[in-house]
């Protein structure tokens, strides 16, 4: 897992998934990649980019621009 956010924890695929509710909250898109929203057990929100990629040189800017909008 990658932690974008500095301080923020980096949780497992489990935990995106339930905080998630399994991927359902689709918040935006791109060619390469969703975005979601959810909340942590504490309450906390937070935006999940799911993508398949098999290393963080893949993360394009797009992505990220994307990724930096939604969660603003």
């Amino acid at each position: 897992m990658y932690n974008y956010v500095p301080g923020v924890p980096a949780l497992k695929r489990s935990e995106l998934q339930a905080a998630g509710e399994d991927f359902s909250n689709i918040v935006g898109s791109t060619p390469s990649c969703m975005l979601y929203k959810g909340a942590l057990s504490s309450g906390v929100e937070i935006a999940v980019v799911l993508r398949s990629i098999t290393s963080i040189k893949e993360w394009s800017k797009e992505c990220e621009s994307h990724y930096r909008e939604k969660i603003a």
